[in-house]
């Protein structure tokens, strides 16, 4: 598997410009001067913490000034919350595993032509007990070469690999539910068609579900294989390896985690078979649901009562877009399936099956909800109050910059110091995109339009 990503990074090195393979180092230090400027300049010009309250009336005033001490207490106390079960999370030990149980690994496929060939061999070739392991693949209806490539693969490993062919495209929610009427296995195991796997990341994901029958799924880590193609890639970096290393196994010290991503993630099919019917017919506001499917699966996964659990050590790298565009898309879809799996989430966020700790998720769930609504309050507020100009962009972008230098030192943990300034990018990409994101996703939340499939 490391030969293989090796000459995956030799292909992505020669498809990246020569001006960013020499100007990178270079651009690092810019965003740091610029992040550093904009907090001198607030400070400067006083506008840092003297927020312009004297513009408004007594009552206003008074009100808008408690709610900016409540924004900052819930964002404080989360922190503090969150950083405390961050350091108590562990990965479970692969090494307390005495044998391997018979696992499938399904790979839903849409003209993705020979990306998908190069998928299945780094999944056929992790050491897990070849006798053990089954791949499906499903050629969702391609109308490209992915079922050519699908054939040479199952060419090039016969016992392992088995296709799925659709005549039309379905949607990778119904490639995924064909796939688990054929599985035999005990546990399946989902990961995308542009994902590559290191050599034992399938014991890794496996090791949680055999060690503790209490959890119903676990999910990998996702790190980013095109990361060095530019500016953006590397901002994406900064975002997965805080929303893997620290949400996550934040969320796993409780065993719930909120989302198993799509992109590598393990189930146990026993709890699978009790929500897998509801799950394929979803709707949400009587319309069927075609995007979220890995949201929407771990929603029915934590309804059982069952765990779920982020497992560092299962390494995975995907392909992500590499231009602002298509990240946007991305990240709006994403929106979508979160904001409508968080409000299906609020109706059985105490479920009585539970065992485990409730009131845990609780906090984790409502503070990370409160500060999305006050962050919508007061980005609205201010543009529609007129109060935007010079100061207040000066303002938001020093908050960004603090907030951003904050988060770099749960990156230097998680990453090192290589990449630390494109977290101040995501940061600022965060603070202009995010609530036109959450607005856009909300009035489209039953479009089919930008789905995964």
């Amino acid at each position: 598997m490391e030969t293989l990503l090796q000459k995956q990074a030799i292909e992505i090195s020669k498809n990246k410009s020569f001006s960013w393979d020499k100007m990178e180092p270079l651009y690092r230090s810019l965003i740091l001067i610029f992040g550093i400027i904009i907090i001198l300049i607030a400070i400067k010009n006083d506008i840092l913490l003297n927020w312009e309250f004297n513009k408004m009336g007594k009552v206003e005033s008074f009100f808008f000034r408690y709610l900016l001490f409540m924004s900052g207490l819930i964002f404080i106390g989360s922190i503090i919350f969150r950083t405390f079960l961050w350091f108590k999370y562990r990965p479970y030990n692969i090494d307390k595993v005495k044998s391997w149980p018979t696992a499938v690994v399904v790979v839903p496929a849409y003209n993705e032509g020979e990306t998908v060939y190069k998928t299945i061999c780094s999944i056929a070739k992790c050491n897990y007990p070849k006798n053990k392991l089954k791949i499906i693949t499903i050629d969702d209806g391609s109308t490209d070469n992915t079922y050519f490539f699908l054939d040479k693969a199952k060419k090039k490993f016969p016992n392992i690999v088995q296709i799925i062919k659709f005549k039309k495209n379905k949607g990778k929610r119904r490639a995924l539910y064909e796939a688990y009427k054929q599985s035999k296995s005990s546990f399946m195991i989902t990961v995308d068609s542009d994902t590559y796997l290191k050599s034992n990341s399938i014991k890794e994901i496996l090791t949680p579900l055999i060690l503790n029958n209490k959890i119903g799924a676990t999910t990998g880590r996702i790190r980013i294989w095109n990361q060095n193609a530019n500016i953006f890639t590397k901002m994406l970096n900064a975002n997965f390896a805080m929303a893997f290393d620290f949400s996550r196994a934040v969320q796993s010290t409780f065993t719930s985690v909120f989302c198993l991503s799509g992109a590598f993630s393990a189930y146990r099919v026993s709890i699978l078979k009790n929500v897998i019917e509801d799950w394929i017919n979803q709707k949400f506001l009587k319309k069927p649901c075609t995007y979220g499917e890995d949201r929407s699966l771990t929603n029915q996964v934590l309804r059982t009562g069952s765990g779920t659990f982020y497992q560092r050590s299962a390494v995975s790298f995907t392909i992500v877009p590499e231009s602002l565009p298509k990240i946007l898309k991305m990240f709006t879809r994403w929106t979508r399936s979160n904001i409508r799996e968080s409000i299906i989430f609020s109706k059985f966020m105490f479920n009585s099956k539970r065992k485990g700790n409730r009131i845990l998720p609780f906090i984790d769930f409502s503070s990370t909800i409160s500060l999305i609504i006050f962050h919508f309050f007061w980005f609205y507020y201010f543009i529609l109050s007129g109060f935007v100009g010079g100061n207040l962009i000066i303002r938001i972008l020093a908050y960004s910059t603090l907030f951003s230098f904050f988060f770099m030192l749960y990156y230097l943990r998680i990453e090192g110091k290589k990449d630390v300034p494109y977290m101040l990018v995501f940061s600022i990409f965060t603070t202009i995109f995010s609530i036109l994101i959450y607005t856009v996703a909300g009035f489209t939340l039953t479009t089919k339009k930008w789905s995964n499939r």
